[in-house]
């Protein structure tokens, strides 16, 4: 018999900010700041993990209480870097557990079926880094070279003026490519996706409930330059991702690995059939990483993904990009950052955000200084891009409104060990939800 199981859909973003304390930008592009965070790794992610079920829970509240779950899937998305480590990074050893697949492991437990039976989330970042022993690589001749380089120069920039800056400042830039060309520390940066209406590789019949994509683009934000208390930590200058070979396309092979495009089935029977889905981790979005591949999608043994339904963009610093939207007619792209505002308002607007016709909202922090800021903007495609190059026939968008689009501010909650400030910076943040009372119609292209 035919059904239409989850044929809406809402958006619910947890607007939250995600970088260092005490965070300021050197020489307008580079980041100075503390992480925070628990040495312990357990309970760093035990701490996130209930922050983030706090926001998970506010949103879930706030919804119709007699809706149809079977009717709906509730797409929850978190900001860029919302796992991360007192280093930066989660580092680990050989010997030990990849802190993803635990806290995956964990999420799963936490957001079970029987209390989130119709969600799919995509629980922000982390970065994590594989070291046999990361004090020795701290005392290592050349890490500390990097610094005292590093900090030279931006001292040299900031006291000079005019051309004698800029040439600095470039000198700079050179310097920090080049320190990446052979890093000291290879980082990962994962979007962790998890689901109670299963998650599938295309082409393939397993169903999963966990997977992974990685990023390759590295910002001069994602890092800190410096450390403000002198303490030993991964910096800008230390790192490199991993390269991701996206010559065959950016469908992903298996659950864990680095590339972007997954599916849910529904059945044969059931209509949608299947939504496509294509994580984007901020730059990688804005270096048009899926649109590049536009075209090309395929599994390994040549089945066709069909078109993406879902672009979703995790950032932190970022914003959908008009050229790097791939979502097909139709389809909805869903940005969640944890870094930036779009504009001064903290209302939900709606608006044309450089080419982007979309309904975005912001979060300020109103009790820290520095301000922290943080966004969710979500738009739906009309026409879809054509093509590989950005630079031609790029997407067009419907209108959304802002009429059922809640912002909802997030209470700090109590945690097991420490407080709320331990962890993040800029205060709770805010749960963002789009299409509150009444999901969007989903209306796939047949795939």
């Amino acid at each position: 018999m035919p059904t239409n199981y989850y044929a809406k859909c809402r958006f619910i973003g947890y607007a939250i900010p995600t970088g260092p304390s005490q965070e300021k930008l050197i020489l307008s592009k580079y980041l100075v700041g503390n992480y925070l965070g628990n040495q312990d790794l357990e309970v760093d992610l035990q701490a996130r993990i209930s922050i983030l079920k706090n926001a998970v829970d506010i949103a879930k509240q706030a919804l119709p209480v007699d809706e149809d779950v079977q009717a709906v899937n509730n797409i929850f998305l978190a900001p860029e870097f919302y796992f991360h480590g007192v280093l930066g990074p989660y580092v680990y050893s050989k010997d030990e557990d990849d802190p993803a697949q635990r806290a995956l492991a964990l999420l799963a437990q936490t957001f079970n079926a029987q209390e989130y039976p119709n969600w799919t989330f995509v629980f922000g970042t982390m970065i994590s880094a594989k070291v046999a022993d990361i004090d020795a690589v701290f005392k290592t001749p050349s890490v500390q070279m990097r610094k005292r380089l590093v900090e030279s120069l931006v001292l040299n920039a900031e006291a000079e003026f005019g051309n004698a800056r800029s040439v600095t400042e470039q000198i700079l830039s050179y310097t920090l490519t080049d320190l990446r060309a052979n890093p000291a520390v290879e980082v990962r940066d994962r979007a962790l996706i998890f689901s109670n209406l299963g998650l599938q590789v295309a082409g393939k019949s397993q169903t999963y409930s966990t997977m992974t994509s990685e990023k390759y683009f590295l910002s001069p934000i994602d890092f800190v330059l410096f450390e403000t208390t002198n303490q030993d930590v991964i910096t800008e200058e230390m790192v490199a991702y991993p390269h991701i070979d996206l010559s065959g396309g950016d469908v992903k092979q298996s659950a864990y690995d680095t590339y972007a495009i997954f599916q849910q089935n529904y059945g044969q029977d059931n209509a949608p059939v299947r939504l496509t889905y294509g994580v984007e981790i901020c730059l990688d979005h804005d270096d048009a990483r899926l649109r590049k591949n536009l075209d090309s999608h395929t599994s390994v043994d040549n089945a066709e993904t069909g078109t993406v339904n879902i672009q979703l963009i995790p950032s932190s610093g970022s914003a959908i990009v008009l050229q790097s939207v791939v979502a097909d007619r139709n389809g909805f792209v869903f940005n969640c950052d944890g870094w930036c505002a779009l504009s001064d308002s903290t209302t939900p607007q709606v608006g044309n955000v450089a080419g982007v016709q979309s309904v975005y909202t912001n979060y300020l922090s109103v009790q820290t200084e520095p301000q922290y800021f943080a966004h969710t903007q979500l738009a739906r495609v009309n026409v879809p891009a054509k093509g590989r190059d950005p630079n031609f026939c790029s997407a067009d968008f419907q209108f959304l409104s802002a009429a059922d689009v809640l912002s909802i501010a997030v209470a700090e909650p109590n945690l097991q060990v420490g407080v709320f400030s331990d962890y993040f910076a800029g205060g709770g943040g805010e749960v963002h939800i789009y299409g509150a009372k009444l999901p969007y119609d989903l209306e796939p292209a047949q795939n």
